[in-house]
């Protein structure tokens, strides 16, 4: 094997030979070309969004062409290469940067250290047995209406059941797309758990400051319905939540306040949309527990996957047997509820995982609630049949329209409009921003949470970036601070306590004529422009930002080609971020693909889950 340069190479960037440049450096001698070959794919991984690389899958595979041109070696053979013992202080020893692990899957050390580190305090928390819950006979049934009207039904009600399994666990995850009840899970799980223990603490995190934002609104609604004592009710409405770089103390350094020498106070921790948390992020997270503090990870499965490397939530799920029980456990509810459970299998995560699947929010919004199942269930060979019923779907809750690339700003202007709070449009930020009324600034924000448009990409013709400058053209904006722009902080900030993902609106500043603010919901204060971190508008966004966010009506402007980030769980994330009503600009061409192109990434987590 000869060797090559990997910048050159189509799907790989100069940091990947620059890794491979700096392993050679390390070593003081040239680099075996199956080494240098394998730390270039393994830094393509990782930037690809796997945890690893799993060799087998380039294993006697071409790479370039021409005299920069590399055949990779067959994956026995490449194997040997790498174990050999001159490459131990690269690949095997302590310190190496490379680990190659057992089953042929290639990581960055930290990578493979954190995995490692995971599945074990996983493992641990397992072990430590939490007795099921004996309950006073209709405890569950009596929490909620929902509950009582489900109690004779002669199939299990999955809510229920999620309760018990976080209840009978010091690990659990409760796993269901939009609207399948997940915080109401939550809201019962912890009127419980603070009726049996007063002095619990507790606190609550999520991925972004948006997402913290709904998971703390949507338990403050649901505190009403409880059939519990006002003592439990005042607890439950100040339960504290954060970020999870607020809980853990991240510094702008990546540093963490809280670890395992400064580990967290509380009791028990519930973190809602776990599919956005990366694989490091969860290590820091775990890091950050006492071994008898409770973890419970609220999230779906099938949404899109961080941003980050890692699929920690997807992996977890896959090395379980889903709602089912242990033996006890199963024996308890059985005695609670009159319902009979599945005993959970032998895998250690197995009796601690529950899925909701029934779905509450869509029953007037058919069609989004059909089309969001049909494409979580799809075949592969169903792919082309479901594309043509979604692209010539035209029904009030969902419009498909084959918008061409150069009708979208007359489209557009034609969308600013319709009413989408109230009485108001999307025209009217701007007028309702410029007062700098409480009331209308009210207003403003329930138009953007109303409505949002999504992007499959930042850049590009139908990129959010080019979204974004033709609504500030359509609406008379000459800058990013005129008033009624909504803002999109792109950049952690603790100084100032505005993180990755929250959302601000520019508006006026009633006691300085000329001046404006930067207003963002729920905070008394507000920031003059110069205060805050990086930001940008946010008119539109990427299906990835509008993660753990919801709106009553999404607009999706697809790609007019298909490409490696269209793909299924991007559009059932689109579609999913809507409560009533949903408008897919794209082609059945480019909504085919998308169906057909599943995000699978590479990790060795469920194995090591499996194994154990």
């Amino acid at each position: 094997m000869s060797r090559i340069h990997f910048a050159a190479i189509e799907g790989f960037e100069a940091i990947d030979a620059v890794f491979a440049d700096f392993l050679e450096r390390l070593s003081g001698r040239p680099l075996a070309a199956e080494l240098a070959a394998a730390a270039a794919l393994v830094s393509r991984a990782v930037r690809e969004g796997h945890s690893c690389c799993r060799l087998e899958l380039w294993a006697g595979q071409q790479l370039g062409e021409g005299e920069n041109r590399l055949t990779l070696p067959g994956l026995d053979g490449w194997l040997a290469v790498l174990r050999r013992p001159e490459f131990r202080p690269l690949v095997a020893e302590p310190t190496a940067p490379l680990m190659l692990d057992e089953a042929g899957r290639l990581y960055l050390r930290r990578y493979y250290d954190c995995e490692k580190r995971i599945a074990g305090e996983i493992l641990r928390k397992l072990d430590r047995s939490v007795p099921p819950p004996e309950l006073p006979a209709g405890a569950l049934a009596g929490l909620l209406p929902y509950f009582a009207a489900a109690a004779d039904r002669l199939w299990v009600d999955h809510q229920q059941l999620a309760v018990y399994t976080a209840m009978s666990n010091s690990f659990s995850i409760i796993s269901g797309g939009p609207g399948t009840g997940k915080t109401t899970v939550v809201a019962a799980l912890l009127a419980l758990e603070l009726e049996r223990n007063p002095e619990l603490a507790v606190a609550l995190a999520a991925p972004t400051g948006k997402a913290q934002a709904r998971l703390a609104e949507s338990l403050a609604s649901g505190v009403g319905r409880l059939n519990v004592s006002d003592t439990v009710k005042s607890r439950l409405l100040s339960l504290p939540s954060s970020t999870l770089h607020r809980l853990l103390g991240i510094d702008p350094r990546g540093n963490c306040r809280h670890d395992r020498r400064n580990p967290l106070p509380w009791d028990l921790v519930v973190v809602d949309e776990c599919s956005m948390v990366p694989l490091l992020m969860m290590g820091k997270l775990l890091d950050a527990l006492r071994p008898e503090c409770r973890l419970v990870l609220l999230g779906d499965k099938d949404q899109l996957a961080s941003v980050e490397a890692g699929a920690v939530l997807s992996d977890l799920c896959d090395a379980a047997e889903l709602n089912a029980l242990r033996p006890d456990a199963a024996e308890a509810f059985r005695r609670q509820t009159g319902w009979r459970v599945a005993s959970a299998d032998a895998r250690p995560l197995s009796g601690a995982v529950a899925e909701l699947t029934e779905n509450h929010r869509f029953a007037t919004a058919v069609h989004i609630g059909e089309f969001s199942r049909a494409i979580k269930e799809l075949r592969p060979e169903d792919a082309p049949q479901l594309a043509g019923r979604i692209a010539r779907c035209d029904a009030p809750d969902f419009l498909t329209r084959d918008i061409p690339t150069g009708e979208i700003e007359a489209r557009l202007k034609e969308l600013l409009r319709i009413p989408v709070y109230n009485e108001f449009a999307m025209n009217d930020l701007r007028r309702l921003a410029e007062s700098g009324e409480e009331t209308n600034i009210e207003h403003a924000f329930g138009i953007l949470n109303s409505f949002r448009l999504l992007g499959a990409m930042r850049s590009g013709k139908r990129g959010v970036e080019a979204l974004n400058a033709a609504m500030m053209k359509l609406l008379g904006h000459h800058g990013l601070h005129s008033p009624g722009v909504p803002l999109l902080v792109t950049r952690n900030d603790p100084r100032t306590e505005l993180y990755n993902g929250d959302i601000g609106l520019v508006v006026a500043d009633p006691s300085a004529p000329g001046a404006v603010r930067v207003r963002f919901p729920n905070r008394a204060r507000s920031f003059i422009p110069a205060e805050l971190p990086e930001h940008k508008a946010v008119y539109a966004m990427t299906v990835h930002k509008s993660q753990g966010s919801g709106f009553r009506s999404v607009l999706f402007v697809l790609p007019d080609e298909p490409g490696p980030l269209l793909t299924r769980e991007l559009l059932y994330t689109a579609v999913t971020r809507a409560e009533e009503r949903v408008e897919l600009w794209g082609s059945e061409e480019v909504i085919t693909a998308a169906l057909q192109n599943r995000t699978v990434r590479q990790s060795g987590l469920a194995d090591r889950l499996r194994e154990s």
